[in-house]
């Protein structure tokens, strides 16, 4: 879905649940009532020659502002990736780009962050991200130095400081973390990440950003088109994610594109600022592929099991040793605090544990006491889901003359764990209500052989031997979704031609 309609779906379920998941403890582990979309990437205000008049920071203040927000960004996007070499081969590409700009004297902090999303985006004071899966479609050192290049002229060009101005007053989806939780933490997070996701760039800013990106390619010795090159391998990621939603209308919610605007001329405009640069300066155009395939050799690809993984329509986590089913028709996000699913057309659902189990209490005095204790309902039902005891409530939360209909269910899991799926819709209907009871009666403890079977999948950097074609190439791949299209997307040079000997190539493979 659009990401404007996507949040105004959000502020419809946080707005619904506000008294509904109040806890008088405090669970850490609750999500926020509201998808935690790994592309939240951060936005801005207005084009660079307006920008200074509409800030509310001076540049002094912008160091303290990336200091504040970096560990909430880092814990929202899973943590920090670490492999040895290549946290710092990657900071030294900043540096290298750093140093052709006026701020090569001032710190910079470069993160990889745990994400499969395919993303980059950078912080006031210096702060630059970048996913783990966005260095998975890389091609070339020269390929991530242009979208680290791009980050750069956001920072450079303070666009992030006009987007705190944006963002300010944005205190809603804070403050309604917080009451969920009871967490200052937590708000803070959910104020910070509800205000940069509401605020986008604009063109403007994008192509000042890529103008000076290009121009800081070049100036750091690497080919200028490399902005250019990666921008078209941005899109075929979308692409890929478009074509695996089934909904060819739908943007791809985990992509670049979804918080940095792409146009139609932006890629021409790219190239055409590679071929017109000023050549004043001498230095090697060196695109870097072969070190930069032997940094990422090994590099953890797609889901990180130990947060849990989607196939389809199922959400399965091997070490917390359990699964279940969305309703049909809803796409599952998985994030570090819980599990989310939408339909797109305004029902949602939500999962997740709390970890200071029942307190000693039946799984309806847990709803009625303790989850549920500001909610309005008026009965609980006691069930069993998979051999367990349970409880099952259903209500309806008004809010400003509109009604939000409302399933949960509490589901003693043992070990002081309580599952909690809230089911969240805008009309009652029986065929909604019996998907519902089919998603959570679809919970159960994963077997150990069923669980060591879902195993960790890395990049590995191969080389075609003699006599091999495109089929052999992908006989050892991992099981994924759309094998062909995954691998032609990592290795877009074999779009238009066969495989030769001696070439290399990025290949998906199960740990063993």
């Amino acid at each position: 879905m659009r990401l404007k309609e996507m949040w105004r779906q959000t502020l419809q379920l946080s707005t619904a649940l506000l008294f509904l998941l109040k806890c008088k403890n405090g669970v850490h582990r609750l999500l926020l009532a509201l998808p935690l979309i790994s592309v939240v990437s951060f936005a801005h205000a207005s084009t660079n020659n307006v920008a200074d008049l509409f800030s509310i920071f001076e540049p002094k203040d912008e160091g303290k502002v990336g200091a504040a927000q970096h560990p909430r960004i880092v814990a929202q996007y899973g943590g920090e990736y670490v492999k040895e070499g290549l946290n710092d081969y990657i900071l030294d590409v900043v540096l290298r780009l750093v140093s052709v700009t006026e701020r090569k004297g001032e710190p910079w902090r470069v993160t990889i962050l745990n994400s499969p999303a395919v993303n980059a985006f950078a912080l006031p004071g210096g702060y630059v991200y970048v996913t783990r899966g966005l260095l998975a479609i890389a091609d070339s050192e020269a390929e991530v130095a242009g979208v680290l290049a791009h980050e750069i002229g956001h920072v450079i060009a303070r666009h992030g400081a006009g987007r705190q101005s944006r963002a300010t007053g944005v205190g809603l989806l804070g403050a309604i973390a917080g009451i969920l939780t009871q967490s200052g933490d937590v708000a803070r997070l959910g104020q910070t990440v509800g205000g940069l996701f509401l605020a986008d760039y604009s063109r403007d800013q994008e192509y000042e950003a890529d103008k000076l990106g290009v121009k800081y390619l070049g100036l750091a010795g690497y080919p200028r088109d490399a902005m250019a090159a990666f921008l078209v391998q941005l899109q075929a990621n979308a692409d890929y994610i478009k074509g695996q939603t089934g909904d060819k209308q739908k943007e791809g919610r985990f992509d670049f594109f979804s918080s940095h605007p792409q146009t139609e001329d932006r890629v021409e405009r790219a190239k055409s600022l590679a071929q017109n640069a000023d050549s004043d300066d001498e230095a090697p155009r060196e695109a870097g592929r072969v070190s930069y395939l032997g940094y990422i050799d090994g590099l953890l690809f797609g889901e990180d099991v130990r947060e849990g993984v989607i196939r389809k329509q199922t959400f399965l986590h091997p070490n917390m040793r359990f699964q279940f089913d969305a309703p049909e028709n809803f796409k599952l996000t998985n994030s570090a605090r819980a599990v989310f699913a939408g339909d797109g057309k305004g029902n949602q659902m939500v999962f997740d544990f709390d970890l200071k189990g029942l307190r000693n209490l039946s799984p309806a005095e847990y709803m009625k006491r303790v989850w549920l204790q500001k909610a309005p309902i008026n009965n609980v039902t006691t069930i069993e889901v998979s051999g367990s005891n349970a409880a099952i409530s259903r209500f309806v939360v008004k809010n400003k003359g509109s009604k939000r209909y409302v399933t949960a269910v509490a589901i003693n899991f043992g070990a002081n764990r309580v599952a909690r799926f809230v089911y969240n819709s805008k009309t009652r209907s029986k065929n909604l209500e019996g998907q519902y009871e089919i998603s959570y009666a679809s919970f159960r403890p994963m077997q150990f052989s069923e669980a060591e079977k879902i195993k960790p999948v890395h990049l590995s950097i191969k080389t075609v031997s003699e006599g091999e074609d495109f089929e052999d190439l992908l006989a050892s791949m991992a099981e994924q979704q759309s094998k062909k299209e995954l691998f032609l997307l990592l290795n877009s040079k074999f779009q238009k031609n066969e495989p030769s000997a001696g070439q290399l190539y990025k290949l998906p493979v199960a740990e063993k």
